[in-house]
């Protein structure tokens, strides 16, 4: 890991983020916006596979993912980003290892979604929301994207 973080400190890309004064607020306001967009989206789709928001039909999920998706997008480019500008505050950062393996079960938790559960969706079909994969789908959803942010926040109050 330290061939990795040398590697990385020592690249033109690491030098230009860090040298350049309005480029890491930049960053992290575009970080917080795509937080904004995916968290906002999935809020608002977990909801109503759970059962709220009835009147809104189960097909306008579709609608909130699209935005999930972009609003994640952002979040990676900024954060690899983030990365490659300070790699020694983030890979030996407890909080941030264990936000990046969330991350990734957050993943699997979306490809469940997509290989279960989306077609029903697409469909229209508004019984879906009563099956436990859906339900189960929508609270880890939520529980893992509200300890990402957490982890997220204590990443810069952590040492190591």
């Amino acid at each position: 890991m330290d061939s990795l973080i040398h590697w990385l400190n020592s690249t033109a890309l690491n030098k230009f983020i860090m040298s350049e004064p309005w480029l890491w607020p930049s960053l992290e306001i575009f970080h917080f916006f795509g937080l904004c967009l995916l968290l906002g989206s999935l809020i608002v789709s977990d909801l109503r596979m759970l059962g709220f928001a009835r009147s809104v039909p189960m097909r306008h999920i579709e609608t909130f993912m699209t935005l999930a998706v972009i609003g994640f997008s952002i979040n990676l480019i900024t954060g690899i980003l983030f990365l490659i500008g300070d790699p020694d505050r983030y890979f030996p950062n407890i909080a941030f290892r264990i936000k990046m393996v969330l991350i990734l079960i957050a993943g699997l938790n979306v490809g469940y979604y997509v290989w279960r559960l989306r077609s029903q969706i697409l469909r229209g079909l508004e019984v879906v929301e009563q099956t436990g994969g859906t339900r189960l789908v929508a609270s880890l959803s939520l529980v893992l994207w509200t300890c990402i942010i957490i982890l997220g926040r204590i990443i810069p109050y952590v040492e190591y």
